[in-house]
């Protein structure tokens, strides 16, 4: 009786450590994940705050480009432009003149779908 019991017990024992070994590597993987994704947000945090910088820093140097003064001034020193002194308007004969068809009416959705079932509507 006493072998029997003392069987008993030890398959307890070792059932009960089995079952609290399995919860702690399962604790640690969850603790492991943890860190990981913690990791992860950092990082994504990191490239927020690197892009947010880096898109002022753009946003600044679009407003010095678009700037008018800016514009004139690119345009004569680096392409050599200049104000028009004189100008000039040529006239083109009409028969030299390529004459561009109107565009067609966009159809309706209905004429499509008349068109499908075989009807047709102006």
């Amino acid at each position: 009786m006493v072998t029997q019991k003392k069987k008993f017990v030890l398959s307890r024992l070792f059932m009960i450590g089995a079952v609290l070994f399995t919860v702690l590597v399962i604790l640690g993987f969850f603790r492991f994940q943890a860190s990981r994704l913690e990791q992860h947000l950092s990082n994504l945090d990191k490239d927020i705050e690197r892009y947010s910088a880096e898109e002022v820093e753009l946003k600044q140097v679009f407003s010095g480009l678009a700037s008018p003064i800016k514009i004139y001034g690119y345009c004569k020193d680096m392409l050599g432009m200049d104000k028009v002194k004189h100008v000039e308007m040529v006239r083109i004969p009409a028969a030299h003149v390529a004459v561009v068809p109107a565009p067609e009416p966009q159809k309706k959705w209905r004429s499509n779908v008349f068109s499908l079932l075989g009807f047709t509507v102006n």
